[in-house]
């Protein structure tokens, strides 16, 4: 039965301060009292979470486990918190709105380790009653015991491999058995039991039932809710894979072989700065969808290249080590931060072709043409790299899409004014949505006569690595822009 006691309402905080003040008090004594502040600034702030726990990193001395706990724990309930707010739902009989937002965190914290953690029940109960008291909400105590054991009896370790109305998705094809109706029909209902399933907001459960087969929803859902793999891309310039692996192998470091030739999948949560190879450049972080665009752009010795999106600098650095660091890469950012780390990544995979460039958001100055080839990785919606940016799936709005898709578009033309004739473009993009992607590209160049598409392709998540869209656009030689009849 639904868990009904009341916690007191007396003498509640001001959600505004509570949690900030009850922190910088303790100090941040775990990875759960961290992990809860997280999620409570991203909601209040929107910031990444990465952001977030860096500003955090100042206020505590917590050991790399329990920092490793709270980054484990904050992103999983951003990740999955849909689906949690809906077993936490199905066993209170009052309104959300009556449960104060810091409580609810709480709440959110311990399901998440009850339902997708190896956390032990037992123990995923009692830290989180632990971490009421010590955030001084004692009277949090026993209504949060109460639900999270109603929570704990409502979960089987029994699976499924299909869809259904008892039973919450946790890996790809396998589902947990409950013992009670807590999910709305898949078979009635699908946009809604995508929704709550899978953690994802309503319009982007409907835009992908609504134009992906039934294998395809399930790959991308499933894949959106993963714990990512670190991919590391040697640097070929100055490592082999073998050289590598080999380096990690005598620091019982374990990698795997990716589906790019100079890729590997790191399989342990290590600190990046420690493995062999970081300081000497001999390997990047980058995901395999992220690499098939500097490769699809093929840049060589000798040419002039524009990277327009450049920061952090990951696809600078790949056009860089495919030249031989023998072509003339001008990055670009808006941001001087973010270009300070196209510089340090530069500097630490020692390439020497890569020139950060600071400039204006309209673009108008940018380093004048002409430039053999440009490419574009544009700001997007994300939709295709849920599982790495878990907290851009509550960032979507459809309404945002037509300011986004102008911006594109505005950048794929400013490519088209810099290239010579006969150059070569690539647009890329993380997005999987249709506005941002294969219907941006036919816009531009049904009315771009001399802008031709030669090819394009569209990778949605769980194919295997995350989503993402390239297209590979020519300036053909006979010159200016017209429009199409």
């Amino acid at each position: 039965m639904p868990y009904s006691k009341r916690p007191a309402r007396r003498n509640r905080p001001n959600s505004a301060q509570s949690a900030h003040d009850l922190l910088q008090l303790d100090n941040f004594q775990n990875g759960r009292m961290l992990a809860w502040f997280a999620i409570q600034q991203f909601d209040a702030t929107g910031k990444f979470l990465s952001d977030i726990l860096s500003d955090a990193d100042r206020q505590h001395d917590l050991p790399s486990q329990e920092r490793g706990l709270a980054v484990d724990l904050s992103s999983g309930v951003i990740r999955r918190r849909r689906t949690l707010d809906t077993l936490i739902e199905s066993q209170i009989t009052r309104p959300r709105t009556n449960v104060e937002p810091e409580l609810w965190t709480l709440l959110q914290l311990g399901t998440y380790q009850l339902a997708f953690a190896k956390t032990p029940d037992h123990a995923a109960v009692d830290t989180i009653v632990e971490l009421a008291k010590t955030v001084g909400q004692h009277r949090w105590c026993g209504f949060a015991n109460g639900i999270l054991r109603s929570i704990s009896r409502l979960l089987t370790e029994d699976t499924v491999n299909q869809p259904a109305i008892d039973a919450i998705p946790v890996s790809e094809g396998i589902h947990r058995k409950l013992t009670a109706t807590a999910l709305p029909d898949p078979t009635t209902e699908l946009v809604e039991y995508v929704g709550r399933a899978f953690s994802l907001p309503r319009a982007i459960a409907r835009r992908w039932a609504g134009r992906m087969s039934q294998y395809d929803l399930m790959k991308a859902c499933f894949h959106s809710n993963e714990v990512p793999v670190t991919v590391l891309r040697v640097n070929r310039l100055k490592a082999t894979v073998g050289q590598v692996v080999s380096a990690f192998e005598e620091k019982d470091v374990e990698v795997t072989p990716g589906q790019n030739d100079w890729a590997l999948r790191l399989q342990s949560g290590a600190k990046l700065t420690s493995l062999p190879g970081f300081h000497e450049g001999w390997w990047s972080v980058q995901d395999e969808s992220a690499m098939r665009a500097s490769e699809l752009l093929a840049p060589k010795p000798g040419e002039r290249i524009l990277d327009l999106c450049a920061a952090p600098g990951g696809k600078s650095a790949h056009l860089a080590e495919l030249s031989d660091d023998k072509a003339t890469i001008i990055a670009c950012d808006v941001a001087e931060g973010r270009l300070d780390r196209v510089t340090e990544n530069a500097d630490r995979l020692q390439l020497a072709s890569i020139e950060p460039t600071l400039i204006e958001r309209d673009s108008t100055n940018i380093p004048e043409g002409p430039y053999d080839a440009v490419l574009i990785d544009v700001p997007c919606s994300n939709t295709g790299v849920f599982a790495r940016r878990p907290e851009a799936r509550w960032r979507f709005k459809e309404n945002d899409l037509e300011e986004l898709v102008h911006l594109q578009t505005r950048l794929l033309l400013t490519a088209y004014d810099l290239i010579r004739p006969g150059g070569r473009i690539v647009y890329s993009t993380c997005s999987v949505e249709p506005e941002e992607t294969t219907m941006l590209i036919e816009s531009v160049t049904s009315e771009v006569q001399s802008l031709v598409c030669d090819s394009q392709s569209l990778q949605l998540p769980g194919s295997p690595t995350d989503g993402a869209f390239q297209a590979l656009l020519t300036k053909n030689p006979w010159g200016r822009a017209i429009k199409k009849a």
